[in-house]
Order: C-alpha cells, then structure tokens, then sequence
C-alpha cells in the first residue's frame, strides 16, 4: 500500500483513492488509525517539497490532494464526513451520501 510520511512523522497519506466508506479499514490495514485532528494539529500536516508530484490525483471535484480524516476538533457534524486538502490544509465537511461517489486518499496516524 503506497504512503507519504508526513515531516514529523506523525501523519501518513495514503495514496490508495478509496471511498470514505472504507477510508478506516484502509488506514487499519496500513498499520495506523484515521488521523483525528483539531485547528492545531492541522499545522503539523507538512510534507517533503513536491511528495505529491508523481501521485495522480483521484475522483474528485477538488484540485490536487485530498484525503479523508476522522473528526475535526473533536467531532463529527451529523450526516458528514471530513476531508482535508493536503497542500493547502483546508478541511471541509461533505454531505456522507455524497460523498461516497468521490475517492480520495486516506490521511491517517501512526
């Protein structure tokens, strides 16, 4: 299963484009869980310069990398799921019906 390390080493992408449905299992079989982040620990998703170069981007309606996460500050808004854009770290929430028509790669802590 193909993953970036995060430069701290606290995250790990990986680069698998699945449906939020099994974006869990996805990073369970990747050794880690579905990386839990609050407005803090968003500034730690950092990645070596051009770590996404060769890595086609999957189905989706945004640009470049995006991954799937767990909860955001400690929650998850009812009928959504989370998904982050991994250059520039916006998170936004997806309705869950709709969202299981895009894949996206998983972000995930060791």
């Amino acid at each position: 299963m193909p993953t970036i390390a995060s430069t701290n080493g606290r995250f790990f992408v990986i680069t698998d484009c699945v449906p939020q449905v099994r974006a869990a299992a996805t990073a369970a079989a990747a050794g880690g869980t579905l990386a839990a982040l609050t407005a803090a620990t968003v500034a730690e998703i950092t990645f070596p310069e051009g770590a996404f170069a060769d890595v086609s981007a999957c189905d989706t309606p945004q640009a470049g990398p995006t991954a799937w996460f767990a909860t955001y500050n400690g929650g998850v808004r009812e009928g959504c799921v989370y998904a982050i854009d991994l250059i520039t770290k916006q998170v936004w929430t997806e309705n869950a019906n709709r969202a299981a028509a895009w894949t996206r790669f998983v972000l995930a802590a060791g």
